[in-house]
């Protein structure tokens, strides 16, 4: 009996090949590895099929070896990896908007005390918003002295650098063709850039 196709929204976990659900492999190592690949990848917001199916069919061939499977462009394996990876860049602007509300109610409590103004809580907020976006002072580590060896380096930055991206490759596979070892360390371009994005827009929120 063939299976009627369908798009990539529709497709579910259980579409998948009964392997990749045995022991969490999915999730556990499957979905990091292909997070680490994302992350390092140009066009890090839309990344075409052509590219995306090597790697996830190089992914396969290490995670489940011996088995002979060849994953369709079409099929459930990209479907559902294209539905991950569309929560994964998301999860950069939702943390981002998380994070940078943390710190300036954080901010303004320690500014204001035990004063309950709201009027006054709001505008040191917004001045301090103000204050961090000016010359992109969010993403250095000290936003006053704003060096230059130092950018990207803000604790903005690498607390979302670590919610949204680091803690989603956690178990990622050793992937020869795709130099994952390497990935981890120096695939990080996509990434950085994507969460300076978030930050710098989420001070307007």
């Amino acid at each position: 009996m063939s299976t009627k196709p369908k798009t990539g929204a529709q497709w579910r976990n259980t579409d998948l090949p009964p392997i990749m659900l045995e022991g969490g492999a999915w999730r556990r190592t499957f979905i990091p590895t292909v997070f680490l690949w994302a992350g390092a990848q140009p066009n890090f917001w839309s990344i075409e099929t052509e590219k995306l199916l090597p790697a996830l069919q190089a992914i396969f061939n290490v995670s489940f070896p011996g088995i002979n499977h060849t994953i369709q462009p079409k099929g459930p394996i990209v479907g559902l990896v294209n539905q991950r990876l569309c929560s994964w860049r998301s999860n950069f602007g939702s943390t981002a908007i998380a994070l940078i509300a943390n710190f300036l109610a954080a901010s303004r409590d320690d500014e204001n005390g035990d004063d309950d103004d709201d009027d006054d809580g709001a505008e040191y907020e917004q001045g301090l918003a103000t204050f961090l976006l000016e010359n992109w002072a969010f993403l250095y580590e000290d936003p006053e002295t704003r060096d230059a060896d130092k950018i990207y380096r803000s604790v903005f930055m690498l607390e979302l650098i670590e919610s949204a991206h680091i803690n989603a490759i956690a178990g990622f596979l050793d992937v020869l063709a795709l130099n994952t070892d390497a990935l981890q360390v120096k695939g990080m371009q996509a990434v950085i850039a994507a969460s300076a994005a978030a930050v710098g827009p989420t001070y307007g929120f």
